[in-house]
């Protein structure tokens, strides 16, 4: 088995090489419930929300769900002002996230290495036939369901490297869920593409301009005023729309390693 994933992932790479981090045609969209518990202090409730992971054979995207108006009837609203969207890239082994802070930013990340385990437990998850794999990833023992017949490399958050499309998977404690909601093909709206207008960042730079919107509402107004080309007080309406609360989390989804 070991071979022949390798022997697949080659191939893959090869025929994705001329398209790295161009748009690429989703296959698939699988819908997942996400289920996490942050606050262990705080153990009936958990954060849920509702997951797309529009999936090609180049590339793919984890983000939430885009939201329609309470009458259904008007097309879905753009990216959210709040959210993190996770883009894979096969070819260049590149994992890109953007965070949504009013404006996107975007932040480089390496694609993550993960050793599978695999095990001949077999199920069914809404009539596709899956495999079971283990393994131990960012602090947590993960178990992932996957699809050999949807022979795409991609997964829910940063869980990716199957030789099948990742349907479902969970923690050992169930903290951290990414159950089955649903899949269908995709359609031509539904293209792999970052946004053209994310603001190239790091992580550590945009972890402060996060700080800064909590403590600092009104310097973190200005600053968001002078990234989308106006002058405070000078040009155009200030921006001054604080995020909500930071929520608590003790219990985030990357934990750090035993030691």
């Amino acid at each position: 088995m070991k071979r022949f994933f390798l022997f697949s992932a080659v191939l893959l790479a090869a025929a994705c090489r001329a398209g790295a981090q161009q748009p690429d045609a989703a296959q698939v969209v699988v819908h997942y419930k996400f289920v996490h518990l942050r606050d262990t202090n705080n153990p009936t409730h958990h954060f849920t929300q509702d997951m797309i992971l529009q999936a090609g054979k180049c590339a793919s995207v984890y983000k939430p769900k885009p939201t329609r108006n309470s009458d259904n009837t008007a097309p879905a609203l753009p990216r959210p002002k709040f959210g993190t969207e996770y883009y894979l890239f096969l070819a260049e082994k590149k994992l890109i996230r953007i965070e949504g802070l009013f404006n996107a930013y975007l932040i480089d990340e390496t694609m993550p290495a993960i050793d599978w385990r695999f095990t001949r437990d077999t199920a069914t998850r809404g009539g596709l036939k899956c495999r079971k794999a283990t393994t131990h990833f960012k602090g947590r023992d993960y178990t992932a369901w996957f699809c050999p017949d949807l022979p795409l490399h991609a997964g829910p958050w940063k869980l990716c490297g199957l030789p099948g499309l990742i349907v479902e998977a969970y923690d050992a404690k169930k903290e951290v869920q990414f159950l089955f909601a649903g899949l269908e093909k995709a359609t031509d709206a539904d293209l792999i593409s970052l946004p053209k207008d994310a603001i190239q960042t790091t992580d550590t730079e945009f972890e402060r301009f996060k700080e800064l919107s909590q403590k600092n509402p009104e310097a973190f107004s200005k600053a968001l005023t002078m990234q989308n080309g106006g002058i405070p007080g000078k040009s155009g309406p200030q921006i001054d729309i604080r995020p909500a609360p930071a929520p608590v989390i003790n219990n985030p989804i990357e934990l750090p390693e035993k030691k």
